[in-house]
């Protein structure tokens, strides 16, 4: 019965068109090529199988194992024909190939030099080649003594003659004669070992003697310098697919691969059937699987470990000493080994170094390429695997000396030594700890734990280990935040030192304050004060600066009861690193009050002096004072310093809070779009974090929220929120108040103006509750003006206004005292109105607030036009138009557009009445449609808003009129003016 050859379906069918090419009688000789394994004697079985069906007569052998006598594979051929003195093979079996039938592929040939057996068709030797009768050589099937007929295992059956040309002739003769009497199919596996007069002999019937029903198939690796004979079909194996592959597994091992496990599998194996069923059957040895075993990409990776890997042998038996060891060299080295450290490893010189190579090329180990690979992953791991435990550390210290001292790069250095483990080497610290910084902003955290995990096997001092630790926590956090929680509160009651206790404790604190519980982070930090004593001490300052600082971003209760910084400013912190935090506690403290902004700057700036190291308490004070300033180039500096390399993913929060910092930034610059890149690819993270309010992570999803509304992105920013659970009513705590802003944003886009004035001022409670007046950190009364000028409730619109201006003037930033000018003018009407946006404008225009200028410059335009200035009124439109734009506010952009073709409206000679002036378009287009007897509901489907919104414009501009109703519409509104197209 012929056994399936997995995934290769099109080379079986390619297979079946050349015995029907050969059927109908012309020769064909097909060449199978690839790496060993790749399944060329197991297609080989099948083509004999198939052949055997479709009548031919088949005889078939393999090259491995016989003499290197000429004519030793066609006498082991022409020995299986009928008449020929040995057995046919059976038609529906062809049992050449054991290896085939045992494992889905098949072993290197030996690593004899292989070269051209094709060259000098017709029968003529090479120079120098051991010739039939050439002078002054010897016949390869005398024997050791020189005398003829002395015979060698496995030459297969003697024929009369086995010199010259006429040996050639006489064995092709037989060949034809034989195909004469029917269709044959000659298969010779291992064709890269046969010797070179049996591969010109399987030539010649295909040659001058015409058409014949013959089909010669071979199979050889087709490394480096393989050629085959003229006019062959080539027929090459690559890697099966990753479906192909989860096949093998289910067919051959009774094991299920997912579509991850499958693709881990290619990774490692590049698709070679050989290998991955020697993979595949470590986890299946171990496991003790049942049939049907779902196998995990863990699995597999873990199966690389392994100490051998079956089948070792069929690659590397008959290795040379010199090969053996540069493959080993190179499989320390890992990918891209050069030439030079590799031979520093192996201890050869450069020159048999590369023989080695060619060597290790040319057994399809090594990719034929410089720098030095294997070509597949499990290929080193099988080299590795065989090498003994000691001697594999030593290669990998020396590796790591050697990376070193060529100036490779620090991860690189670190890889060996994690893989050479503890080996109480000094110098191994300092790239072990360098290397796992540089692979957490690499976004590769697993990695970087890995390296810490090595690093604490190490004999260390107490200080080194609790810094490593920490480091540790911060990655372990980000992933099992209780877990780490529980260690560390841990190793901060077994610490004797009191310096260390305060590390652990703080790092501690930080993690419970952004997991939500800065209440439990208050109680840590209070308990290791306790034990430690000593209040002047360097550990009691910093236990004393993070707790203000908590208990500045807490609740509200949380954030009263903190220590005043008055307490604090009269005592001096005794090292710098402890004046650094406490000028990041004056920056923020300067920033909530908005009193003196050069202060808050030079703090900020002390705070982020000497190199901080990442996103910590002091870091995130500084620079959100900075942004708030408007210092935005300083704070893009500093973010820049501790940004994650582009794509990767975050492996701490300390990596989310610098993208989170990044996007403030942008949105502070009116670059939405860039906005929403740094946080978009966070947002699944970002929602299962904010649900459990995580501090960084629902600040965050606000920033995001927020923009998505200003885009115009709604229902992707009402998603995202629902995700989150912050569409719900929210507890008084601060990660609150930009929530609940970023909330009032979303519903003014979604045309729900009452429910976002109502967010704002539940905002702005909040604030004032914290003590928080700074409108440069949320410009609440602002926003809460503008809605209510809309709604005509303008003398309130006017108090928050003045109110926002007063503290926005004491700030000093031309942000935000524009946008409280900007809120101003929508409280006043008349004429005024347009002075104050005026001034507003171009108060603005000296900020890096191009957003707020554009809506600023939008209601400027509207007001001179209704003042009939319309060259002003366009060129204040376009303006904004154009920034808008560029800015990405699509709502904007169209409610300028449409401002602007109310300007043409006007144009045509019939200007909106004095009456209608203090209406804004969108007031008009409503009231038209009113008068005409549409009803809110159909209103609201003419202009895609909802039923909730006709209701506020027909409210708000009911008040502005005088009038009760619909019915006094006609009465006071023109057609032209109240037109609703």
């Amino acid at each position: 019965m012929l056994r399936e050859v997995v995934g290769r379906a099109a080379e079986l069918e390619r297979l079946r068109e050349l015995l029907e090419r050969a059927r109908a009688g012309w020769p064909v000789t097909v060449v199978v090529r690839g790496e060993p394994g790749a399944g060329k004697s197991a297609l080989l079985e099948a083509l004999a199988g198939l052949a055997a069906r479709e009548g031919f007569r088949v005889v078939a052998a393999g090259a491995r194992g016989l003499s290197a006598r000429p004519y030793a594979a066609a006498d082991e051929l022409l020995g299986r024909l009928p008449g020929g003195g040995g057995v046919p093979v059976p038609g529906e079996f062809c049992g050449f190939m054991a290896g085939a039938r045992a494992v889905y592929g098949e072993s290197p040939a030996s690593g004899e030099s292989r070269e051209n057996r094709w060259s000098g068709h017709g029968g003529a030797p090479g120079p120098g080649e051991p010739g039939d009768g050439a002078p002054g050589g010897r016949n390869p099937a005398d024997g050791a003594d020189g005398a003829p007929g002395a015979r060698t295992p496995g030459d297969g059956p003697r024929t009369p003659a086995d010199g010259g040309d006429g040996g050639l002739e006489a064995r092709a003769g037989r060949l034809r004669e034989a195909v004469g009497r029917g269709p044959v199919a000659v298969v010779l596996d291992d064709a890269d070992g046969a010797d070179p007069r049996s591969l010109r002999w399987l030539a010649a019937p295909a040659g001058p003697g015409g058409a014949v029903p013959l089909l010669v198939a071979l199979a050889g690796d087709g490394g480096p310098g393989r050629t085959a004979p003229p006019g062959a079909e080539h027929l090459d194996l690559d890697g099966l697919s990753a479906e192909a592959l989860a096949e093998l597994a289910a067919v051959r091992h009774g094991m299920v691969l997912d579509d991850e496990a499958a693709r881990v599998c290619r990774e490692l194996t590049g698709g070679n059937p050989g290998l991955a069923l020697a993979l595949l059957s470590l986890p299946a040895t171990r496991t003790g699987a049942a049939p049907d075993h779902v196998l995990t990409a863990g699995e597999l990776r873990e199966a690389t470990g392994a100490a051998e890997l079956p089948g070792a042998g069929r690659w590397l038996d008959g290795l040379g000493a010199h090969a053996l060891a540069v493959a080993r060299a190179v499989a320390v080295l890992g990918a891209d080994a050069e030439i030079a450290q590799t031979a520093e490893l192996a201890g050869l010189p450069v020159r048999e170094t590369l023989s080695a190579v060619d060597e290790l090329v040319g057994r399809c180990l090594l990719a034929n390429r410089t720098p030095l690979a294997f070509r597949h992953p499990l290929l080193a791991a099988m080299v590795i695997g065989g090498v003994p435990a000691g001697t594999r550390a030593a290669l990998h210290l020396r590796a790591a000396e050697i990376l070193r001292d060529g100036d490779f790069g620090v991860t690189r250095v670190a890889g060996q030594l994690v893989a050479a483990g503890p080996l109480g080497q000094e110098w191994t610290v300092r790239p072990l700890r360098l290397a796992a910084r540089q692979l957490a902003q690499e976004g590769k955290a697993e990695d970087a734990a890995r390296h810490l995990r090595g690093l604490l096997r190490q004999r260390l001092l107490p200080r080194l280990r609790a810094a490593v630790r920490r480091e540790l926590a911060s990655l372990d956090g980000f992933v099992d935040p209780d877990r780490t929680a529980r260690h560390l509160d841990a190793a901060r009651r077994e610490a004797g030192d009191p310096e260390i206790a305060a590390d652990y404790a703080v790092a501690l604190a930080g993690l419970l304050t952004d997991s939500g519980r800065p209440t439990d982070a208050v109680a840590v930090l209070d308990d290791t004060a306790d034990r430690l004593g000593a209040p002047g001490s360097p550990a009691h300052w910093r236990l004393r600066l993070h707790r203000a600082s908590v208990c500045l971003d807490g609740p509200v209760a949380l954030c009263r009861a903190g220590e005043p910084l008055d307490r604090l400013l009269a005592d001096r912190p005794p090292d710098g690193g402890a004046r650094r935090e406490l000028a990041g506690l004056r920056a923020a403290h300067a920033l909530r009050a908005g009193e003196d902004r050069a202060a808050a700057v030079r703090h900020a700036r002390e705070a982020l002096s000497h190199g901080t190291d990442g996103p910590g308490r002091a870091f995130w004070h500084g620079c959100e004072t900075l942004v708030r300033a408007d210092e935005l180039v300083e704070a893009w500096t500093h973010c820049s310093r501790v940004r994650l390399a582009g794509g990767a993913r975050p492996g701490r929060w300390d990596h989310v809070s610098a993208e989170l910092l990044r996007a403030v930034i942008c949105r502070a610059r009116g670059e939405l779009p860039t906005a929403e890149r740094a946080l978009a690819p966070m947002t699944e993270l970002l929602t299962g974090a904010a649900s459990t309010a995580h501090l960084v992570a629902a600040r965050a999803v606000a920033v995001l929220v927020e923009v998505r509304a200003l885009r115009g992105d709604t229902e992707a920013a009402q998603a995202l929120l629902a995700g989150c659970g912050l569409d719900q009513e929210l507890p008084p705590r601060q990660h609150a108040a930009p929530v609940l802003a970023a909330r009032a944003v979303l519903r003014e886009a979604a045309g729900e103006p009452d429910r976002a004035l109502a967010g704002h001022l539940a905002a702005g409670r909040l604030l004032t509750d914290c003590r928080v007046r700074n409108p440069a950190l949320a410009p609440w009364r602002s926003r809460a003006a503008l809605l209510l000028a809309a709604a005509g409730e303008c003398a309130e619109a006017d108090r928050l206004a003045r109110a926002e201006l007063d503290d926005a003037r004491r700030w000093g930033t031309p942000r935000a005292v524009g946008t409280a000018q900007h809120a101003l003018a929508m409280a006043a009407g008349g004429p005024r109105r347009a002075e104050l946006l005026a001034v507003a404008v171009a108060t603005l225009a000296r900020s890096p607030a191009r957003l707020e200028l554009a809506a600023a410059r939008c209601d400027l335009g509207i007001a001179l036009g209704r003042a009939g200035r319309t060259d002003e009124a366009r060129a204040a439109l376009d303006a904004a138009l154009a920034a808008a734009g560029s800015c990405g506010a699509r709502p904007l952009a169209r409610r300028i557009g449409d401002a602007r073709r109310e300007l043409l409206h006007g144009d045509d000679g019939e200007p909106v009445p004095p009456a209608l002036s203090g209406l804004t378009p969108q007031e008009l287009r409503i009231l038209g449609l009113a008068r005409d007897g549409h009803t809110n509901r159909a209103i609201a489907g003419k202009l895609f808003v909802t039923v909730r919104t006709v209701e506020f414009h027909l409210s708000g501009a009911y008040r502005k009129l005088g009038i009760s109703g619909r019915g006094q519409l006609p009465e006071i509104l023109p057609p032209r003016a109240g037109d609703g197209r």
